[in-house]
């Protein structure tokens, strides 16, 4: 009897540890799991999820399956941009290994996306393929993220750039949007950038009556974004995302944004001639419009705003008269005289109140 509780006994534990093996094997992490970032909306920031490490010649495609796929867990949501691009092909083009480089290329569909869930579509998708590095591609100590609608050009253009010294500045590489280093979009807390509403205080608009700016503040929940692009994205406030009420809108709707670039304490920003073609106004109307531009880009900027100049270019060139407003081709200052008098009087209160 004594031997056959024993043996019973043995037995059992045989059982429970088989089980616990079992359950250890195909419910928790391994060695050969990767991690696939997904977001949690109730902590608001990228969580991980495991999954199987794909085996074959194209690991890096199959990793895109599962981010396109999206999550297993309910209390995570995918990061995948389902509305601008439905299908997996629609936003990634190609995926590269150059030496040590793993190149990614997107589609310019990827410019549709709102900056906050661009943020966080980069991120998950720059999180989840280090993963795979780290455990299938050992190779790889550098990624690549371009943006371009012609990648085998694309591809052929950053290779020379990285084996030609120097050829940055005599080739036109694609706009590279991931390159390693840091920031709010390469960061997996971005919780932070989630939660802090992006504030524009002093945009400036030309009032109903058109005789001179007024000033409205604009707050989005949307990520904070570099200099440059903070400029461009207070630039299309003024062109068709917000319409408060008291102002008109002289900026032609079609007019696209180039370019804006800050150089020392210059801002250069290039529109498309759409901006001169379609303007329909008088030299008053003009010289307002171009001063809600220039004293919304000034008020933008992080710099001095005494010190800061904005030059317009309309398609890569400058014009010495725009609708009857001269030295259209030299910087212009800010100009607070053009605000309506209970503007002017409400902003010195504010200055008062503030020193």
């Amino acid at each position: 009897m004594k031997k056959w509780f024993v043996s019973t006994i043995g037995l059992f534990a045989i059982i429970l540890a088989i089980l616990a093996f079992m359950l250890v094997s195909c419910g928790g992490s391994n060695d050969s799991d990767i991690y696939i970032y997904h977001f949690n909306p109730s902590a608001r920031m990228l969580e991980p999820e495991t999954r199987p490490l794909p085996v074959g010649n194209n690991v890096v495609e199959a990793v895109v399956d599962y981010i396109h796929i999206g999550p297993r867990s309910g209390g995570l949501l995918s990061t995948w941009p389902y509305d601008i691009a439905p299908n997996r092909s629609d936003l990634l083009q190609a995926v590269k290994i150059e030496d040590s480089v793993l190149i990614v290329f997107f589609s310019t569909i990827y410019e549709n996306i709102p900056p906050l869930e661009q943020a966080l579509f980069k991120t998950a998708f720059v999180l989840t393929i280090e993963s795979l590095v780290e455990k299938s591609l050992p190779q790889i100590t550098e990624i690549k993220i371009l943006v371009t609608d012609d990648y085998e050009h694309a591809f052929s253009t950053l290779i020379f750039n990285m084996h030609i010294e120097e050829s940055s500045e005599m080739l036109d590489v694609p706009w590279l949007i991931y390159d390693g280093s840091p920031g709010v979009y390469n960061d997996p807390l971005i919780s932070s950038a989630v939660t802090v509403p992006m504030t524009f205080n002093y945009l400036h608009f030309v009032d109903e009556t058109g005789t001179g700016l007024i000033i409205e503040t604009y707050e989005s929940d949307e990520v904070e974004l570099p200099q440059e692009e903070r400029l461009r994205y207070a630039l299309l406030l003024l062109i068709e995302r917000f319409k408060p009420e008291g102002a008109i809108f002289p900026i032609p709707p079609e007019t696209m944004i180039h370019s804006v670039i800050i150089d020392g304490f210059h801002i250069f920003i290039d529109l498309s001639a759409d901006f001169a073609d379609r303007f329909e106004g008088d030299t008053r109307l003009a010289r307002l419009m171009i001063y809600s531009i220039v004293n919304t880009l000034i008020y933008t900027s992080e710099a001095d705003s005494y010190l800061l100049r904005v030059n317009f270019m309309l398609d890569a060139r400058q014009y010495e008269y725009f609708q009857g407003v001269q030295n259209f081709d030299q910087p212009f200052a800010r100009d607070d005289t053009l605000l309506l008098s209970y503007i002017q009087e409400r902003e010195q209160e504010f200055w008062r109140n503030l020193h």
